[in-house]
C-alpha cells in the first residue's frame, strides 16, 4: 500500500515538473526589432511668411499623417513648430526664435510610416541657409556685401568699403564692426572690410518682419532658404509718393495738351 502511494506520488511530481517546464499557453510572439531609419522623398514647394511666422509647405513620396519636425545637427533634436500633414502633403509654421536656431541646425522632418504589421520612421533633412541683398536705392560709393554666411556666434556679413565708425543696425541692436587693425594698438584705415557678426534672433527678426539691415545709409534685406527653395518675398513699398495729376477747377475746361 506504501509503495503504491510512493509511485503515485512520483508520477505526480514528473508531471508537475513537465508542465513547469512548458511555455505558459497564452504568450505573446517576441517582438521585431525597430527598423533602421529611411529616407523621406520630400520636396519643399514653397516658402512664404503669415502672421509673422515661417510657413514650409511640402510634398512627401508615401509619408504619413504622423509627422515631427526637429532640430538637425549638433543641436538638441528637439520639436519645433506646429502644422498639418497627410500622406503627401507638410504644410509647417516656425517662430522667429525657431528659425534662428534652425539657421544654425537645419531641421529634420521624421514622418512615423505604417509598413504591413510594424511602423518606421522615414527621414529628411532640409539645409537653411542664409541670404542678404542691397536694396535698389543703395548709393554706389556705399558699403558693398562681400559675403553671409553662419557662423559660431551668429550671422556673419562683410561688407567694404566702411569707416572705423560704421554701425550695422538691425532694428533690434546696434553692432560695431570687426575691423583691421582694430584692438591690436593699430589704428584701422578709413575705408575697409568690415565683418559683423549679426545674433541669429536678429536675423530671423529681419526675415519675418520684412525689415532690412542698415549700414551707413544703405539697406541690405534679409532672406533664408529651407531645402534649396528661397522665401518668396514681396518687393518693399517705395517711399517715393505717387505723381497726381492736377483736376482742373470747376468750369475750366480739360488740359488737352
Amino acid at each position: 500500500m506504501n509503495m503504491n502511494v510512493r509511485g503515485a506520488l512520483a508520477t505526480l511530481s514528473l508531471i508537475a515538473g513537465a508542465a513547469g517546464c512548458a511555455a505558459p499557453a497564452g504568450d505573446d510572439p517576441p517582438e521585431e526589432a525597430p527598423a533602421a531609419d529611411q529616407p523621406l522623398d520630400l520636396t519643399i514647394d514653397s516658402l512664404d511668411v503669415v502672421h509673422g511666422a515661417l510657413r514650409v509647405s511640402a510634398t512627401m513620396v508615401d509619408g504619413a499623417a504622423d509627422v515631427s519636425v526637429r532640430l538637425g545637427g549638433e543641436c538638441e533634436h528637439r520639436e519645433v513648430g506646429g502644422g498639418l500633414s497627410t500622406l503627401s502633403t507638410l504644410v509647417w509654421s516656425l517662430g522667429d526664435s525657431e528659425v534662428a536656431e534652425a539657421t544654425s541646425c537645419g531641421l529634420v522632418v521624421r514622418a512615423r510610416v505604417r509598413e504591413g504589421t510594424r511602423y518606421v520612421n522615414k527621414v529628411a533633412d532640409l539645409e537653411v541657409t542664409v541670404d542678404m541683398g542691397a536694396q535698389a536705392q543703395n548709393p554706389d560709393d556705399g558699403p558693398q556685401l562681400q559675403a553671409v554666411a553662419p557662423s559660431e556666434l551668429g550671422v556673419s556679413a562683410v561688407f567694404s568699403p566702411v569707416t572705423r565708425g560704421a554701425r550695422l543696425t538691425t532694428g533690434d541692436s546696434v553692432l560695431e564692426a570687426a575691423l583691421p587693425g582694430a584692438g591690436d594698438g593699430d589704428p584701422a584705415p578709413g575705408d575697409v572690410a568690415g565683418r559683423f557678426t549679426i545674433p541669429r534672433i536678429d536675423f530671423a527678426r529681419s526675415v519675418l518682419r520684412g525689415r532690412p539691415l542698415s549700414l551707413e545709409g544703405s539697406l541690405f534685406a534679409t532672406s533664408l532658404s529651407v531645402g534649396g527653395t528661397s522665401l518668396q518675398t514681396e518687393a518693399p513699398p517705395s517711399d517715393e509718393p505717387e505723381e497726381e495729376q492736377e483736376e482742373p477747377s470747376p468750369g475750366e475746361p480739360p488740359d488737352e495738351g
